[in-house]
């Protein structure tokens, strides 16, 4: 467990996300997702992107201990998100939109990156950006590998990777 401290001066914690937490961390992944990324997607998107969320397999992988995730807790809560699968792909980060601009998302990537730092061999950090996000993720250091947007099953991205 990481103490934090939000820009707005209150304390939180990023921690790895307990077995038992795992539906607490879908549903608030789901519910930033429909806030702020649907809309571009569409139901196509929205159905892959709950698919995802609740396949058996990824929760399957993660009780396993092979899907790295890390939440930021406030009074028992979970406020932010931020996982890991394939080696270094970041699959989801997403933070409660009443914790936006607090710094939350950017600690939940260092974590990650720390993470693959000092635990793997890893170099690299890549994610499948959406629109929205790309503007956060250029900031920490991400740059697009690709002079396209990509639509897959409905989901709109622009491919990016940063080196670690």
């Amino acid at each position: 467990m990481i103490k934090k401290t939000m820009k707005n001066g209150i304390e939180y914690t990023i921690e790895p996300c307990g077995k038992d937490r795992w539906d607490e961390a879908c549903e608030l992944a789901f519910r930033v997702f429909m806030k702020f990324e649907a809309k571009e997607y569409g139901q196509k998107g929205i159905d892959s992107f709950a698919e995802f969320l609740t396949s058996p397999g990824l929760e399957k992988l993660f009780k396993a201990d092979r899907y790295k995730v890390y939440v930021a807790m406030l009074e028992g809560k979970i406020i932010g998100i931020v996982s890991l699968r394939s080696g270094n792909f970041l699959s989801l980060l997403f933070v409660d939109d009443r914790y936006h601009r607090q710094g939350i998302g950017s600690e939940l990537l260092n974590t990650m990156r720390e993470y693959l730092l000092n635990e793997t061999d890893q170099t690299t950090l890549t994610v499948n950006a959406s629109t929205y996000a790309i503007p956060f993720y250029s900031k920490h250091g991400f740059v697009a590998t690709a002079d396209k947007i990509y639509a897959q099953d409905g989901i709109i991205y622009t491919p990016m990777q940063m080196i670690i």
